[in-house]
Formats: structure tokens, C-alpha cells, sequence
């Protein structure tokens, strides 16, 4: 995949399963106490976004920048959490106003780790933007090309 394919691709592919599975966790933790809830944030979405990325490299064959699709899919993690934000409380407490969302959107480096603390999803946020460096790097192996069949 060439780096304007990566650089579109893989920032929606970041905020759209961490932000999803932040969604899911958030949706079910219901009865579960705070330190369960807050704990598979923390654990299963690192896990889920690392092998999400393993997965992308593989099937788009972008073993040859595997850092610029890491720091891409880091990038739409953090560009998407004020989006999730501005849509989890638009769906849950009513409209927000216009200043609100600018708000959140201007100061977006800093809103998507506010909005990790407010939701208990900060160390998936941290621990994933870390491990995402590190499998970019090719430290830990680097995909193997998808195999053609036939």
C-alpha cells in the first residue's frame, strides 16, 4: 500500500477499533465493578489494536512501512477521541453546544487523554500508543506477506 493509502486507511482503521471496542467495553460494564471495567480497558485494547495492525500490515502488504502505518493508526486514535466523545455524549446526555464541541475539537492533543480519564480507558490509550511504536519499529517481527491462493 503506498503512504497516501496508508495515511487514509490506517487512522480509520485506529479510532475505529479502539474507540469501538472503548464503546462495547463501556456499553457492557454494567454491573461490573470500576476496577474490572477499567481493567479491560487497559488490557484488551492494547491487545485488540496491536493485533488489528498486525493483521492491516499483513492483508494491505505494508511491510515496508511499517512505522508510518503505526503512526498513522496512533494518529486516529487520537484524532478520533474527541469525535467519540462529542458522539457518546450527544447519544447519552442530549445535544452539546457549539462551543462545547469546539472546544474538544480545537484542542484535540490534549481533550483525547481527558477524555481516556473520564471514561477509565487512559492506560489503553497510553499503553497502546506505546505499543503501536514499538510493533512499528519491527522489533517484535514483522508480518508475513499474505500468501495468494490459487
Amino acid at each position: 500500500m503506498n503512504k497516501v493509502a496508508i495515511w487514509i486507511v490506517c487512522p480509520l482503521w485506529g479510532a475505529l477499533v479502539f474507540w469501538g471496542e472503548d464503546l462495547l467495553v463501556t456499553h457492557f460494564e454494567e454491573g461490573w465493578s470500576t476496577t474490572a471495567w477499567i481493567t479491560a480497558k487497559t488490557v484488551a485494547l492494547p491487545v485488540t489494536c496491536g493485533t488489528a495492525f498486525w493483521h492491516l500490515v499483513k492483508a494491505t502488504s505494508s511491510q515496508q512501512r511499517l512505522m508510518s502505518a503505526a503512526m498513522a493508526m496512533v494518529a486516529g486514535i487520537w484524532i478520533g477521541g474527541p469525535i467519540y466523545y462529542i458522539l457518546l455524549r450527544v447519544t447519552s446526555e442530549g445535544p452539546m453546544s457549539a462551543g462545547e464541541m469546539l472546544f474538544h475539537t480545537i484542542l484535540f492533543p490534549l481533550s483525547t487523554p481527558l477524555m481516556a480519564l473520564y471514561n477509565g480507558s487512559f492506560g489503553g490509550l497510553m499503553i497502546t500508543s506505546a505499543a503501536l511504536g514499538v510493533l512499528g519499529t519491527g522489533w517484535l517481527g514483522v508480518p508475513a506477506k499474505r500468501e495468494r491462493k490459487g
